[in-house]
């Protein structure tokens, strides 16, 4: 008898994942095994041979039963999980398989709502929209100046930039870090449309 990854699920072969995110761990099922899982949370000095899964579930659990060739688990603190299949046949002999879990935060995100367009003069108010938890900080750029904003709360997000610009000027954020942690990938430049004011003339009144 012998364990194999399973093909069939993708995440079997994921070995980083994302806090708050669930997942599936399977093997490709023998006929007549029957499987057993367990998670851990810390595997020091112990025989994962003998001793029982460890992990509590406010950092990870099974989302239904932990028997099967596939379970299902939720992934709830970042941190380093290990788990094991026990599969018996139907002679009661075993085989174990043994599989690690890297799980990460996943990176905030911040992407600009296309503004309207304005006249030269008009102050420049931009909407951001944040995924991630709160309180985020984003760096926002026209290629030349940057500003930074920070403590923000909620979702989505309006802000005004210092400089108002004098010509159609491009916007992006170079940088988003939420409770947890950053992501430097810049976001979507959104282009604001700046518009010349229209030019006065005189109102003449012709009479009979």
């Amino acid at each position: 008898m012998m364990l194999l990854p399973g093909a069939a699920a993708t995440a079997t072969a994921q070995d980083t994942v994302y806090a708050g995110y669930a997942t599936d761990l399977g093997v490709i099922a023998m006929p007549g095994d029957t499987y057993v899982w367990e998670l851990y949370n810390d595997v020091t000095a112990i025989n994962l041979a003998t001793v029982p899964g460890n992990c509590p579930p406010s950092e990870a659990y099974f989302t239904g039963p932990n028997t099967g060739p596939t379970v299902n688990v939720m992934w709830v603190l970042p941190g380093t999980y290990y788990y094991k299949v026990t599969a018996y046949n139907s002679s009661g002999c075993m085989n174990l398989k043994v599989g690690k879990k890297v799980v990460l935060w996943e990176p905030p995100t911040a992407i600009l709502a296309t503004p309207a367009p304005v006249c030269i003069g008009d102050s420049i108010h931009l909407t951001v929209n944040l995924t991630g938890t709160a309180p985020w900080s984003i760096t926002v750029t026209d290629g030349t100046n940057s500003w930074v904003y920070s403590n923000i709360a909620a979702s989505p997000y309006t802000f005004t930039i210092p400089v108002v610009p004098l010509v159609t000027t491009s916007y992006w954020i170079t940088s988003v870090t939420d409770a947890h942690v950053t992501n430097n990938i810049p976001s979507p430049p959104v282009i604001q449309v700046v518009n010349p004011k229209p030019v006065n003339s005189r109102i003449y009144q012709y009479g009979p």
